[in-house]
């Protein structure tokens, strides 16, 4: 049975876009060169400029057709990448081995019991000094206001949505510096942006988060 982002991937080419996040790339001079772990890597668009400048890229995601199109704009480009097809819950991330952990657009997609999950698993798949690079939707998001007038909340910021059955998850600020209170901060960014990526224009109220773990001083 063909999951959702299967489908969305099959009708669509380049859902996402074709450019790496801005705030990503601003600061990629501070990622140290090593590896880099792109969850929910789609067709590539963010791990790209790391290819480009040496990093080994392992990209996980859940549709075949994604991954067979981000494998396409690698190969183009003459660059490596090592892709797997996983549900991210399910994925078990490599501990202490990652210099730059990717996941944008993604996060939203669980309950909270699964954001839990992943997050821990990034928490300990980054090196000392590796960094964070976090994007989701936030309570900003138009759907977010037509969901709590439509439908009721499972968990708080949470709905379940029955045609595409799958959680989808409205972050907060406060949310996502408490998951990673302990990590020095490097960006943190929330607001209202006009989408001229994909399909017909749209809002999307989102958070951007980029911090480095911290070395452990003994």
């Amino acid at each position: 049975m063909e999951n959702d982002w299967e489908k969305y991937y099959k009708n669509s080419i380049g859902i996402c876009g074709s450019m790496p996040d801005f705030r990503l790339i601003q600061y990629l001079d501070l990622v140290s060169k090593g590896n880099v772990l792109d969850l929910g890597i789609g067709e590539g668009r963010n791990s790209i400029p790391f290819a480009v400048k040496s990093f080994n890229i392992d990209g996980i995601d859940t549709s075949d057709t994604a991954l067979s199109q981000c494998k396409e704009v690698f190969d183009k480009q003459g660059l490596n990448v090592n892709l797997v097809n996983c549900n991210l819950k399910d994925y078990n991330i490599k501990q202490d081995n990652y210099n730059l952990i990717i996941i944008a657009n993604v996060l939203n997609f669980f309950n909270k019991l699964n954001i839990n999950m992943i997050i821990h698993g990034i928490r300990e798949g980054l090196k000392e000094d590796g960094i964070l690079y976090l994007s989701v939707f936030s309570t900003l998001e138009p759907k977010y206001s037509e969901l709590n007038i439509s439908q009721k909340q499972v968990e708080e910021n949470t709905f379940y949505l029955e045609e595409r059955n799958s959680y989808v998850h409205y972050f907060t600020q406060n949310e996502i510096t408490e998951y990673f209170s302990d990590f020095e901060l490097i960006c943190l960014y929330e607001g209202i942006e006009y989408d001229i990526s994909h399909g017909n224009p749209h809002y999307h109220g989102g958070i951007e988060f980029m911090a480095r773990k911290k070395r452990i001083i003994t």
